[in-house]
């Protein structure tokens, strides 16, 4: 993600849950992705699992697995779909 956009609240969750949403409408039926060690939090929040641990470049990253039983099937995976901002409290 473009360092502008990683301080925007909840946009990195909302990529994962459209790509594994959209993976998921056109018949996926496993969901892997290596993420940075400091990232894992975030995915095991998302129902993801840990499959192993390795390092790239001598950076420890996790390879992780969705529950796609978590990630409901995007209607429109072509297109994905809208991710509003939350409302000001």
């Amino acid at each position: 993600m473009h360092e502008d956009f990683r301080k925007i609240g909840a946009l990195g969750a909302t990529l994962i849950k459209l790509a594994v949403s959209s993976a998921n409408a056109m018949g996926c039926h496993t969901f892997l992705a290596n993420v940075q060690i400091q990232n894992g939090l975030l995915f095991r929040r998302l129902h993801w699992d840990v499959v192993e641990e390795f390092e790239i470049y001598g950076k420890p990253h996790l390879r992780m697995k969705a529950d796609l039983a978590w990630y409901p099937p995007c209607s429109t995976p072509e297109a994905g779909f809208v991710a509003l901002p939350r409302r000001a409290a």
